[in-house]
């Protein structure tokens, strides 16, 4: 075949480079249009190109072109992978990545068109996807081969290898070549094409030791044909002229799927409603102080696409950069910012090579001097932090990339408060065009100055929600009974309490700080590990608590200063060998992929309860718990309030009418005579920690009890302002 035979117009170049050409409207349009077959091996592909090169797709169709596509799964990285090995967890995980992405809003008509016809492709095996990774002994690593090999009815082909990856950014963004060869040219061009098109044919065949393939056609189709629709191809859309400029295509896909957009099935409170809109009237700017569990999330992800849609009308791209504290965070974001359009790049910890090249991407089209699109990067506020351990501040990838963005920028600070340390303050980009600060406890407690800093980097709060007017007024969380306990000590642990109060009181007379607040963490040990706890807990359980599911158990973190034998294992011990309850672990070494699992379990009653230490205190969603057993806690508001709120949660697949909370509070031996100032403080403390609780209780009555118990000890409502509170009232507010 010579290079002017009419099937293969227009005239094919030896290479295409990218600038200066446009690889989908001078190479894929007229491609597709004039095949009958392709075939692809791609490190990434999206279904965002098929539909760039539409009306093309719908006359390869009714030529009646066929597709075999083998990729990587996007969604997972090498590091991930050498993780998980080779068992079910890998192709569950798959499964599960692919679901992810297919759910992904649709940002245009025109791609849900497109995408629909996608679907007719898989259902009828037109479309054949398959899944390809490199096979090592132990484990998987990514595949990266790039082969692509359009062939014609009349039996020509040509192939084309090397730099673009199947999306758009691959074929339009990004700088891309590669070179063409055609079977049809000489005898030089024949066999490049044909050793290329060959190893596609091994790949494919399953031929290629160490590459593996996993079929996903069936993995895909139903919930393609659920989100997307299908429709045949039309021989309407085919009329159109396929050698047409694809700038009214991209034009489409630029303006509104780089955007993002509130999704359909959105159906924000009032409350939120009018957060955002007091948050745009004070210029961007703010804190949304809401209860845990009163979606504050769906509110910054609304203000953040009211933010992107400003600036894509001033023709400016946006950063959104999101700091949460934990690794668990980042996914849950990650899946609520797709809901909205918002392609999020995630950013935590040891990152691999294709995960710094994918970031890079991000930072460079977020950097661009003009365009209509919004970008996200999710990272941790402790993979922010400029002086993480053995890495030096100009090897910091993120801080480098951050240092040379030059446009607009939104930072989202997720639990607000865990951003008030100075190394994370000093991590925060300079000068940001929107800030909003997210939390139900943005005063850091005993840290006034760090709380000052933040309320000056992120500003007021706008809008503050309490956990009562969560609960009562608006029905964002479930109402809940409030049952606390007084653990007293022991003979043994009264004598050591009271020793290691005289020494601080003799610590402070002498100004020795340090050794008094030695000797405070001792008390403070002491009190989280009293033996009474272990007792009532036992007490509990045979009560019948030991019956029930969906518990959450809070434990002391460390060990029993006496037996040095870890609270959890001693709980865990005690629950699974005296009561047979299925409980499980879950802290801070507990893999992401395991906490997930576990929590599905609690959501199934497959297991009891869950013992946890501090890796449930901060947004981590569980609104399956009903049930939550407060074995240890400490005087500071931020986590009881916020392992409160872990149980408050509505479930809309299991609903509860309402929770329970279990709080065991330690009483120190009661004094022969007028406690010490120390010891009131300390008293004081814990008791007004119960007292908020049992304040927004429904058996509010609780409150009468703790005030009780001050009494006993020698508090006065004069120096306790929460001890003379009556009905109405309100605890202090944490913003």
């Amino acid at each position: 075949m010579t290079d002017d035979l009419p099937s293969w117009e227009p005239r094919w170049k030896r290479r295409y480079n990218s600038p200066p050409d446009d690889l989908i409207r001078d190479f894929y349009v007229p491609a597709f249009a004039r095949s009958r077959n392709y075939d692809r091996a791609v490190g990434f592909f999206s279904a965002g190109i098929l539909a760039a090169v539409a009306p093309s797709l719908d006359r390869f169709v009714l030529n009646g072109g066929m597709m075999r596509l083998i990729t990587s799964p996007a969604h997972l990285g090498d590091d991930e992978l050498e993780a998980m090995g080779k068992g079910e967890d890998l192709k569950s995980h798959i499964k599960d990545g692919l679901r992810r992405a297919i759910m992904q809003p649709i940002p245009s008509p025109v791609l849900a068109d497109r995408l629909k016809l996608l679907t007719w492709m898989i259902a009828t095996g037109r479309l054949d996807v398959r899944i390809a990774l490199r096979e090592h002994t132990h484990s998987y690593a990514l595949f990266h081969e790039k082969i692509g090999v359009f062939s014609d009815q009349d039996g020509n082909w040509m192939t084309f290898t090397g730099s673009p990856n199947e999306t758009i950014g691959g074929a339009r963004l990004h700088s891309e070549s590669f070179p063409l060869h055609r079977s049809w040219v000489n005898e030089e061009q024949r066999a490049y094409a044909d050793e290329e098109r060959d190893r596609f044919e091994q790949l494919w065949g399953e031929r290629v030791d160490g590459v593996a393939l996993w079929r996903v056609n069936d993995w895909i189709e139903n919930p393609m044909r659920s989100h997307f629709g299908i429709r045949e191809p039309s021989a309407a859309r085919a009329l159109t002229e396929f050698d047409q400029p694809t700038s009214s295509i991209f034009s489409t896909l630029d303006g509104v799927s780089l955007v993002p957009s509130l999704p359909g099935d959105l159906e924000l409170r009032e409350f939120q409603q009018d957060a955002v809109n007091d948050w745009l009237r004070a210029g961007g700017r703010g804190v949304f102080a809401m209860a845990t569990g009163t979606g504050k999330t769906i509110t910054a992800l609304t203000a953040a696409t009211q933010a992107s849609v400003h600036s894509a009308h001033a023709n400016q791209p946006l950063l959104v950069l999101v700091i949460v504290p934990l690794i668990d965070l980042v996914e849950q974001w990650r899946k609520e910012a797709e809901r909205f359009g918002f392609r999020p790049a995630v950013c935590h910890g040891t990152l691999s090579s294709r995960q710094r090249e994918h970031l890079k991407s991000v930072f460079s089209a977020a950097r661009s001097s003009q365009g209509r699109r919004a970008e996200m990067v999710i990272t941790t506020a402790g993979s922010l932090a400029l002086r993480r351990e053995g890495i030096a501040d100009h090897e910091h990838f993120a801080q480098r990339q951050l240092a040379r963005h030059r446009g607009r920028i939104m930072v989202i600070g997720d639990e607000m408060h865990s951003l008030g340390t100075q190394s994370r303050l000093d991590a925060l980009p300079p000068n940001p065009t929107f800030t909003l600060g997210l939390s139900a406890t943005p005063k850091r407690h005993g840290d006034d100055e760090g709380t000052q800093a933040l309320l000056s980097y992120f500003g007021n709060p706008v809008v503050s929600i309490s956990i009562k007017q969560a609960i009562y007024q608006h029905n964002a969380l479930v109402p809940y009974d409030y049952l606390p306990y007084p653990i007293e000590l022991t003979d043994d642990e009264a004598k050591r309490y009271r020793r290691i109060s005289q020494r601080i009181a003799a610590a402070f007379a002498t100004g020795d700080e340090l050794a008094a607040e030695a000797q405070i963490r001792a008390r403070t040990r002491l009190t989280q590990h009293a033996a009474g706890k272990h007792d009532r807990l036992h007490q509990l359980m045979a009560r019948g608590l030991k019956y029930q599911t969906h518990q959450i158990i809070y434990v002391a973190e460390g060990k029993d200063p006496e037996t040095d034998f870890p609270a959890l294992e001693k709980t865990e011990k005690m629950l699974r060998e005296e009561f047979g309850m299925r409980v499980e672990r879950y802290y801070g070494e507990t893999d992401r992929s395991r906490r997930e699992a576990l929590q599905e379990r609690l959501a199934s009653g497959d297991i009891h309860a869950l013992l946890a230490m501090k890796c449930l205190d901060e947004g981590v969603d569980i609104p399956s718990a009903r049930i939550g057993v407060i074995t240890a806690s400490t005087q500071n508001p931020r986590q009881f309030v916020q392992r409160r709120g872990r149980l408050l949660r509505r479930d809309p697949d299991n609903p509860k009418s309402h929770a329970v909370i279990h709080d065991f509070i330690v009483m120190p031996p009661r004094p022969a005579s007028e406690p010490s100032d120390s010891e009131k403080r300390l008293i004081g403390a814990e008791l007004s920690r119960a007292a908020e609780l049992a304040e927004a209780a429904r058996n509010r009555e609780a409150l009468l009890t703790i005030i009780g118990w001050a009494y006993e000890y020698g508090l006065r409502p004069a120096g306790q302002p929460w001890m003379s509170m009556v009905e109405g009232d309100e605890m202090e507010k944490w913003v």
